[in-house]
């Protein structure tokens, strides 16, 4: 999915700019390497001003250029200015190669194509420098809410409210996820999601955009890795130290070495 229009719009409302508890993870890998950092996926720069704010070398790359603008506002607003790129992560070729390139928000998990998902990770590898690190989290697909769990969000074709967003004027954008297809063969989410903007109880706009995703497993992942190249590779579980378990947590993340 790409957050344009009205998802972008709520995004930030909605919680999209929460601190979460990737944030000191991150920072801490960060620190620790020294050097630039990328965050890819960096939307409207939940993760990648707090660290700018900090004295960190920071870029971001995102594909929405709606979530980049409210980016740079936001920037501007606490006197910062971020290198901003606005791509795709399967098409990554930028100017300057980092210690370290995270992808928070389970954002991976958006390009679809399994060579394209590939693609993008022998692009990290490459945008590395030699002993960088790669982190990034993927959500654990058995957890509430997630496509095999007990409670998924969306179990059919037919749309499931999700959220209600008031807007700073009063207006309110309202949420729903339907099912397209479940595919457990090509571990795939075909689905989508509905934007509905409502002047009072007048519905005056509508936006509905493909919210599909790709699900991997601990070792597929590992020797998805390994195979572009990357070494020590580290499974943690939400964003803490602690090794995964899938009985205790519900986000996976891998840290990579190159």
């Amino acid at each position: 999915m790409n957050w344009t229009g009205l998802a972008a719009l709520v995004w930030d409302i909605a919680g999209g700019d929460d601190p979460h508890t990737d944030i000191d993870f991150i920072k801490k890998v960060v620190q620790a390497n020294g050097g630039a950092a990328l965050d890819i996926g960096c939307g409207t720069g939940r993760v990648m001003l707090r660290l700018l704010a900090e004295g960190m070398d920071v870029e971001g790359i995102d594909t929405s250029a709606d979530m980049l603008g409210m980016c740079r506002e936001k920037a501007a607003a606490r006197s910062l200015n971020p290198v901003l790129y606005e791509g795709y992560m399967q098409d990554l070729d930028l100017p300057r190669h980092y210690r370290t390139i995270f992808i928070p928000c389970g954002t991976f998990c958006l390009v679809t194509d399994r060579a394209q998902a590939i693609e993008a990770l022998r692009r990290f590898y490459k945008h590395l420098e030699p002993g960088g690190t790669l982190v990034f989290n993927l959500f654990w697909v058995f957890s509430p809410g997630e496509p095999l769990s007990d409670s998924p969000t969306a179990t059919d074709a037919n749309w499931k409210p999700l959220y209600d967003t008031t807007l700073p004027d009063g207006r309110v954008v309202r949420q729903h996820m339907r099912l397209n297809k479940l595919d457990r063969t090509e571990q795939l989410f075909l689905a989508e999601r509905r934007y509905q903007l409502y002047e009072g109880e007048q519905m005056v706009a509508e936006e509905i955009f493909p919210a599909n995703e790709r699900w991997y497993f601990k070792h597929e992942m590992v020797m998805l890795l390994e195979k572009i190249g990357f070494r020590d590779v580290q499974v943690k579980g939400d964003w803490t130290d602690a090794d995964f378990h899938d009985d205790q947590h519900s986000v996976i993340v891998f840290m990579a070495k190159k």
